[in-house]
């Protein structure tokens, strides 16, 4: 064979001066310099001429340092050429001149790719070198054909091609599809969607075929088949549902996926999951999809109703769920207060912050609401329009020496119910550290018709009663009803007093005893 092409040389000119003279060297045609490389295919053809200015008396052709031939041309010019009989590799090529006062070697390194390329596959399978085998196991339907490409030339060439076949409804299809990758350097990856496995049929063949081509056309050609195998169920995932307010619909958002192929997706508002409506039926099997995404409407009553949703996978394995849809739960909001941030902003300001999301919000405020109930403060966050997020961030008025002071949160969602959440901020978080310190209550709910549902309560100021016994002993005494709502006396009945309160007490009651006493 000796069909050689050259893939590398480094010509600087066509001959190289030496001790001895002028040589150039050549390898089927193609002139190497010294210290130069050339790639061929097999038993390349070397050509040499050599001029010297005196006798030539030994010209020797060693290939990997052992001589391969010998010339005595008793000249000063001489040319020969010589067959190399090279296995595949790199080998040593040096040209030793000798004259009667000198000698000179020229070198250069020969590459024989005599073989065609191969690959290494890593995807979907991965033969670590050894032989392909006739048929593999894959557990997916959508594969990537993958693999390094090893060559001592260069691959210019890939093919793949996917042939298959199978049976739909009582007769058998086929067809193939071919990628064709031109200079691919040193890898290659290529989809292929290969034909699932079908509950009617038993005949679903894939069958791969891989050809590689070098520079030199050498050819190396893989077949093997892909078997896709299905042991696992399809997978359903409910992403979302939403009351869809006013109506009594629901909207339910799910997706379904199957690693080999999906072939039909019901829906039913029974417990029988062979009823209901398709949403997805694909029984021709290069049509059937690994994922699909849905969105589905169906009406509920008052009380809970109850979905199904089927999936079945190509082979027939399904996968079945329940939801229970509750219409009121869908439009409960979901309220968060922030404890961290909730806080007083000073002795006389409360920051509220938080959110309410999910369901349907028509109207949030928030208040401040003193440990007898009254209430200091009140905004309004959002009002009017049917939303199902609303972001939370009030300054409210906390009044002075009233603790603990309540967060009160109202969420009106859009059938009229009232729901309420709140937290406790302590007076410690003014009076001692600085540090705002929240203290979480237990959420609760308050379910009011519209109708009953009561106004707004407002701040009021409390009358003190008049003082009796003016002219006794307790006409001394300060008035305690004139010191407000947060008096130290009503912070110790409501067992909260701080220790300055206690100390005024303590001292009031002190000067009480001592008149006492005196009189």
């Amino acid at each position: 064979m000796n069909n050689s092409f050259v893939t590398q040389s480094t010509p600087v000119s066509e001959t190289n001066e030496t001790s001895v003279g002028r040589v150039h060297v050549s390898v089927d045609g193609k002139h190497v310099v010294s210290g130069g490389n050339i790639t061929t295919t097999d038993d390349p053809r070397l050509s040499f001429n050599v001029t010297a200015q005196s006798q030539i008396t030994l010209i020797v052709l060693r290939i990997d340092g052992r001589t391969y031939r010998s010339y005595t041309p008793n000249a000063t010019n001489y040319s020969q050429s010589a067959t190399l009989e090279l296995q595949q590799g790199a080998h040593a090529v040096a040209v030793v001149t000798k004259t009667q006062n000198n000698v000179s070697e020229y070198n250069l390194t020969v590459i024989e790719d005599s073989a065609p390329p191969t690959i290494q596959l890593t995807e979907p399978i991965s033969v670590d070198g050894r032989p392909f085998g006739d048929s593999y196991d894959v557990d997916r339907s959508r594969v990537e054909i993958a693999g390094t490409l090893q060559d001592r030339s260069n691959v210019t060439k890939v093919s793949i091609k996917h042939t298959y076949q199978y049976s739909y409804a009582g007769e058998t299809e086929g067809g193939q599809e071919q990628v064709v990758i031109r200079n691919p350097n040193d890898s290659v990856s290529v989809p292929v969607h290969l034909i699932p496995p079908q509950q009617t049929s038993t005949e679903t063949t894939n069958q791969i075929a891989i050809t590689l081509h070098d520079r030199f056309g050498q050819v190396r050609r893989y077949e093997f088949e892909l078997d896709v195998t299905d042991d696992a169920q399809p997978e359903i995932d409910i992403t979302d549902i939403e009351a869809l307010y006013p109506t009594s619909k629901v909207q339910v958002d799910f997706s379904v996926g199957d690693a080999v192929g999906i072939r039909s997706v019901r829906v039913t508002k029974t417990d029988n999951p062979n009823l209901g409506r398709h949403l997805l039926l694909s029984r021709d099997p290069e049509q059937q999809p690994v994922e699909a995404e849905f969105t589905h409407t169906l009406s509920v009553g008052k009380g809970a109703s109850t979905i199904t949703l089927v999936a079945v996978d190509t082979s027939g394995q399904q996968r079945v769920i329940r939801r229970e849809l509750n219409y009121s739960s869908l439009i409960t909001p979901d309220t968060r207060i922030d404890v961290q941030r909730t806080r007083f902003r000073s002795e006389r300001r409360v920051r509220a912050v938080g959110n309410i999301t999910e369901g349907k919000i028509e109207r949030v405020r928030v208040e401040t609401v003193a440990a007898n109930g009254t209430v200091l403060d009140i905004q309004t966050v959002h009002n009017g329009t049917v939303v199902s997020h609303v972001e939370m961030n009030e300054t409210l008025r906390a009044g002075t020496n009233i603790y603990p002071v309540r967060v009160r949160v109202r969420t009106l969602d859009a059938t009229g119910t009232e729901h309420l959440d709140s937290v406790s901020l302590s007076q410690s978080s003014v009076t001692q550290t600085q540090v705002e310190t929240v203290t979480p209550q237990s959420t609760t709910t308050q379910r009011t018709p519209p109708s009953t549902r009561p106004a707004s309560t407002t701040s009021s100021q409390a009358t003190p009663p008049a003082s009796a016994n003016n002219g006794s002993l307790f006409g001394w005494l300060p008035d305690f009803d004139m010191l407000g709502s947060g008096s130290v006396l009503d912070s110790v009945s409501a067992g909260e007093s701080s220790p300055a309160g206690m100390a005024l007490l303590a001292g009031i009651l002190g000067i009480s005893i001592f008149l006492l006493l005196r009189f």
